[in-house]
């Protein structure tokens, strides 16, 4: 037993170091996942043009990176910016992307299109009488 102990343990010794650096190596760049509820801002309003009142306030939203890369994140002023500078004269609804600001690198959002409904008003005054 002593000569399976001792035999090449300068070898065994490197063995054990390299499965150690590994070890270390493969746990700091684990990948961290989670799952928020974010308020929704719409951007880019056309003249003419209100949400709905089914428009969504909030989505849900996966937010992937690195552990460390978490460390950054202010949770609190994350939010999901819709811009509606795409909207065309006379859509009832649009199909957007949010994006998720402000955000780190090294973080991803993974987010769902969004179907925002629309109202159009043909005379903004109508707009403040409703």
């Amino acid at each position: 037993m002593k000569r399976w102990l001792l035999e090449n343990l300068g070898l065994k010794l490197l063995a054990v170091l390299i499965a150690v650096g590994l070890w270390a190596y493969v746990g700091s760049r684990q990948v961290y996942m989670e799952r928020r509820t974010l308020p929704l801002e719409y951007r880019d309003m056309p003249p003419g043009v209100t949400l709905d009142s089914g428009a969504k306030t909030s989505v849900a939203v996966v937010l992937t990176g690195r552990t460390e890369n978490f460390k950054e994140l202010d949770r609190d002023e994350l939010k999901a910016v819709v811009s509606l500078k795409a909207y065309l004269l006379g859509q009832r609804e649009m199909t957007v992307r949010p994006k998720v600001l402000p955000l780190p690198a090294g973080i991803k959002a993974d987010l769902q299109d969004l179907m925002v409904p629309l109202v159009t008003f043909k005379d903004p005054k109508e707009r403040k009488k409703k």
